[in-house]
């Protein structure tokens, strides 16, 4: 049962970064090598990962380089 909420968890993370358009990314990359604009969308995929109510996110140009439908599926992501 443990495992199982972990792995939701991991599942729903790695979802929402497809999502915003970080598919590309592979898990050997170094932090110090991504872009302000991808460092962002990770440390938002961390925080709606936690399941806040009641928060407010002031967003600071999180769709800088991304592709237009790349841009769409941030904001359906971010409002559902």
């Amino acid at each position: 049962q443990i495992a199982e909420k972990i792995l939701k968890e991991i599942r729903e993370r790695l979802e929402f970064l497809v999502n915003v358009g970080l598919n590309y990314l592979s898990l050997s990359r170094s932090a110090e090598t991504l872009s302000g604009g991808e460092a962002q969308r990770i440390r938002l995929a961390s925080q709606i990962g936690a399941g806040l109510v009641g928060v407010m996110y002031v967003l600071d140009e999180p769709s800088i380089g991304l592709h237009q439908r790349d841009n769409e599926r941030l904001l359906n992501t971010l409002i559902h």
